[in-house]
This record gives C-alpha cells, structure tokens and sequence, in this order.
C-alpha cells in the first residue's frame, strides 16, 4: 500500500508548514506585481493618450493650415481650423479611431462638435456638453486633465483632455481622447492571468516568471511608449522592434494598431517625398477648396495637366536616377513659377497638375507659354550630360461640375497634344 500522510503526522506538519509560506508569499508576490502592473497599465495608457492627443493635434495643423477660432455665420457658431469648419466633420478621427480604438472629441467651449462617441440611439454625440468637472479643471482651468473614471453617455472612460487655445491665447475648446474603462481594465486582467496560474505552483516558478515577463512588458511598453512619442513629433518614418510587432498579446495588437496608424499618416502627409510638391491626395484636395471657392465667391480657376515629353526615353538611355534629377529639377522651376499664382502637384509618374487660382483661360495660358519657354532653356545637368526637356499641357477652365471631370478634360487636351506632336499647350475644347 501506498503510504498516505495523515492530518496530525509530522510529515503533514511539515507540508503545512512549507506550503504555506509559498502560498503565501505567491499571493503577496502575485498582489503586488497586478497592483504595479495596473499602474504601470494606467501610466502608459494616459501617455499613450497624452501622445496620441498630439499625433491628433499634429494631424490636424497638417491637414488644415492656421488657427483655432470661433466664426459665427447665420447665427450658427463654428469651430474653425484656419478656413475650415470643424463642425460635424469627422473624417480624421475616424480614421484614428479605426486604427487606435480610441474615442475622440472636439469642444467647442463645453459643446461636442466633433466626435466618435455614439449615443444610445447610435447617433453622434455633437452638441452634447462636458460634465461640469472637466469644465472646471481643463476650459476654466486652462490645463490639460487625464481621468480614471469619466462618464461619457453612460460609458466610463479613462480619458485624457487638453484645452485648445485660439491665436490671442484665449481657451476656446478641448479636445478629448479615451479608452472605454472596461477594455483598459480588461487588458489589466487578461495579461495578468498568466501570471496568476504560474504563481499557484511553486514560489520559484513565480518568481522567475514574473521577473521575466515584468521585464520584457516594460522593454515592450516603453518602446510602444517611444515609437508613439515619435509619431506625434511627426517622425512619420521610424521603425519599430519586431520583437514587440510580433507579439501575440494586447501589446502586440497595439503596436500592430500603431502601425497601420502610422501608414495612415504617411498617406496624409502633403508633400511628395521626390520633388517636394504636393501628392495627389493634398492635390485633390486643394483643387477641391478652389473649386469650393469659385463655386461660393465667383472667383475663377484654371486646371492644367502637363507631362514631360519622351520621360520613358530619358530613363531608357541615361538610368531612372538621370530621370529623377530632371523630375525633380523640373518640377523646382514649376513650382517656383506658381509662386502666387496657385499651386502644382505631382499627379502620378512625370505627370504633374496646376491649379491657376483667380485667373481665367487667356491668362492662364499666356502664363504657361511663359513656363514652357523657362522649361525649354533649363538644362539638366547629369553627369557630363546636359539634357534639355520639354513638356505638353492640357489646360481647361474651371467651372461649377465636379473636379473629377475637370481634370478628365484637362488630361484629355494632354494626350490630344501628346497625339499632336508634343511640347505645346492645348486649351481650345476637345472635339
């Protein structure tokens, strides 16, 4: 028979009398590391927070130029941002709320006019107002806040609010961004189940473990916590540890989050990384706003499409950094030709678009032959080559139609001018 160790045994005794002790040294082990990892969990949740506030702060002066103001127009008040009505406009914290998980809102004064938070009739929250609190601490105040617990439509939220000051230094807003409390605490209790389980076997077991994994959580938090510091200085082009993005836990999850947010920027950001003009996105939507002002004020516009002439032959013969030089080069004339006249973006390959803002078809053209004859006696210089270009234009006047078929028109006088012989300007309609 097997021996068996009765209650009153020494043996018994002896088992108690070490067993306790693990037990309970595991649980004040166990105790205190989830106590200093919700905290660790709390800080670098409102850091993430404080930084993607400004990730946010940053996205919007690079999407829209100038300051935050009040404008009043038919009895209606506006939260501006420069020439733009922020008001019900919730195209770029979308996006940051798809790739972050994070609700964001806009204040104007106590007022929500921009937001991702719902409802319980699922509708956006605009024009419901802060809790009385927030209003003391951070639009009264003047100072940025973070909360443990807000309520917001019945959810709470650790939330973070910093106050948005117009050009004068007057605080005429906040802005809000949060995590729903149950998702940060859930993260809290899902990571420390693992070392709940390992800490019930032995205090050793525990031990390791917890130093172990203590560690690598706070290398990997503190490197979220770097590269999320980075983004929001606008270092859209840091790398991240793969040893983190190749996690398979929550911190995985939102470093994987954190890049795509980061795609997410890049795509956003203006200017085209060869020739320094504007990208077709920020193209697209400047000839929006002219066309917006013309179909508003009056105030004309011109649309031209040009392409360099024989590009593919350029790259053939002298390699595609010869036809990089002379892209960017060409493009440096054009753009300092626009100077005050409009703008100029790279629309795709060599193809480049104008927008000749107040001006109508004659003038513009007469602008433009003007560019082709300063294009015609740039030299390129590669090497011990000097190349000369030449460029063909598809110009077309503005009108009240969508921009899409502007361009359509303007690109279709190009290729009537590239089917024509090249280095010359079409703008007489397209039979």
């Amino acid at each position: 028979m097997k021996a068996k160790v009765r209650r009153n045994s020494f043996s018994w005794a002896l088992l108690k009398m070490n067993m306790l002790p693990v037990i309970l040294l595991t649980l004040i082990i166990t105790t205190f590391t989830a106590v200093r990892f919700a905290e660790s969990i709390s800080v670098e949740t409102q850091n993430g927070l404080v930084n993607l506030c400004q990730t946010v702060i940053t996205l919007y002066d690079a999407v829209y130029e100038g300051d935050y103001h009040i404008a009043e127009e038919d009895g209606t008040i506006f939260l501006m941002k420069g020439e733009h009505r922020l008001n019900g406009d919730c195209t770029i914290i979308d996006i940051v709320k798809e790739k972050t998980g994070v609700d964001i809102t806009i204040f104007n004064q106590d007022t929500r006019v921009v937001t991702t938070i719902q409802t319980h009739d699922n509708i956006r929250a605009i024009g419901t107002k802060a809790n009385d609190a927030v209003v003391e601490d951070v639009l009264k105040g003047g100072q940025a806040h973070f909360y443990t617990s807000t309520m917001v439509e019945g959810v709470r939220y650790f939330s973070y609010y910093e106050p948005l000051y117009a050009s004068d230094g007057t605080c005429i807003g906040m802005i809000f961004l949060g995590k729903p409390s149950a998702e940060v605490e859930g993260l809290i209790y899902g990571s420390l189940n693992p070392i709940i389980i390992f800490g019930v076997l032995t205090m050793l077991i525990v031990c390791f473990v917890t130093v172990r994994f203590s560690n690598k959580l706070v290398i990997a938090i503190r490197k979220i916590e770097l590269f999320a510091a980075a983004i929001a200085k606008g270092e859209l082009h840091t790398e991240f540890d793969e040893e983190v993005l190749n996690r398979k836990d929550e911190l995985g999850d939102m470093s994987r989050n954190l890049i795509k947010m980061q795609k997410s920027l890049q795509n956003l950001v203006e200017q085209d990384i060869l020739t320094g003009l504007y990208n077709r996105r920020s193209g697209e939507k400047l000839l929006r706003r002219t066309s917006e002002k013309y179909q508003k004020e009056g105030v004309p516009f011109c649309v031209a499409i040009g392409d360099i002439d024989h590009f593919k032959r350029v790259n053939d013969t002298y390699g595609h950094e010869c036809g990089d030089v002379a892209l960017m080069e060409i493009s440096a004339r054009i753009k300092e030709h626009m100077e005050g006249k409009g703008f100029v973006a790279r629309w795709g390959g060599e193809e480049l678009l104008l927008v000749y803002d107040n001006m109508r078809l004659d003038t513009a053209a007469a602008c433009m032959k003007e560019l082709m004859e300063e294009i015609a006696g740039q030299r390129i210089i590669y090497g011990d080559e000097a190349l000369t270009i030449t460029m063909t234009f598809g110009l077309t006047e503005g009108n009240a139609g969508k921009i899409e078929h502007i361009v359509r028109d303007a690109d279709a006088k190009l290729y009537q001018g590239k089917n024509s012989g090249r280095n010359k300007i079409v703008y007489e309609t397209v039979s």
